[in-house]
């Protein structure tokens, strides 16, 4: 398994922050790589199951995300989901109220499938690919809410 790590402050409200990001008809717009929903079973909450397509490396991928935790308050908010299909793993979003704003961490622990091709292609690309994509992740989700 790997593990990327990355956050970013949005200056924007943690209800407008936190109520985007955990909509899945809205990943799309801020995901990096994430294709718009091909069937959704829930409302967004615990319990919801996504289809979606994520390119990787010229790949497009199956990948299945199901919503596990969402929790939230005035002061932080928390999404928690696991992923599976081309690559797999889980993910952690967590929406802390500071200043006027939103500072969103980002915690992915993925593994990608295959035992030495997989370790191979994990060190040499995957994970720089998957820190960049996190990376673009959250500065789009910071756009998107600081323009709209």
């Amino acid at each position: 398994m790997a593990v990327v790590k990355k956050g970013v402050f949005i200056d924007a409200p943690i209800e407008k922050v936190f109520k985007h990001a955990i909509d899945p008809m809205k990943w799309d717009q801020w995901y990096a790589g994430l294709s718009g929903p091909e069937k959704i079973s829930g409302d967004g909450g615990s319990g919801t199951v996504t289809e979606f397509h994520y390119s990787m490396v010229g790949f497009r991928l199956p990948i299945t995300i199901k919503v596990e935790e969402v929790t939230s308050s005035t002061e932080q908010c928390v999404w928690k989901g696991s992923f599976d299909g081309g690559i797999s793993g889980t993910q952690v979003f967590t929406y802390t109220k500071k200043d006027n704003g939103t500072q969103v961490e980002a915690l992915i622990d993925y593994t990608v499938p295959g035992k030495v091709l997989g370790k191979i292609a994990n060190k040499l690309v995957v994970e720089k690919m998957q820190e960049n994509s996190t990376e673009q992740t959250l500065s789009n989700l910071k756009a998107l809410l600081e323009h709209e």
